[in-house]
């Protein structure tokens, strides 16, 4: 893991919280694969430019708030973990709610090119759907 890996993800995470779509087109690769769970509305797999545009605009329409935080950046071989967490409100409920993630990064010289995320999907989906959600 380069400091230049890591430099490159951070611009990822500060385009996320800007809302700055051009910003992460710039520094993701033109094919860059994008996997979030299928249990949100905006899950499943995205490709390239257009996929990850798609991606941001589904989340758009469903949160006010940002993206997410990353708090750690793990050495993980070929791989960058992210760990940290995302937030948000709900437009449909105006319901809050925080989840902690994991992003398992590929760079390719400097240049992130795939995201595998898991995440805590039970307080998004809750507060999505207006349901109470404890998390004890």
């Amino acid at each position: 893991m380069s400091e230049g890996d890591i430099h490159s993800l951070r611009r990822v995470y500060a385009a996320l919280q800007d809302r700055d779509v051009d910003g992460l087109r710039s520094v993701l690769s033109h094919d860059a694969e994008l996997t979030l769970p299928d249990g949100l509305p905006w899950g499943g797999t995205r490709h390239g430019p257009e996929g990850v545009e798609n991606l941001l605009e589904i989340f758009l329409d469903h949160v006010e708030g940002t993206w997410a935080y990353a708090d750690d950046f793990l050495d993980a071989g070929d791989r960058i973990v992210v760990l940290g967490r995302m937030s948000g409100r709900a437009k449909a409920s105006g319901q809050a709610f925080e989840a902690s993630f994991a992003h398992v990064w590929k760079v390719s010289q400097g240049v992130p090119s795939s995201c595998r995320a898991y995440v805590d999907t039970a307080p998004i989906v809750a507060a999505l759907t207006g349901e109470e959600w404890d998390s004890v």
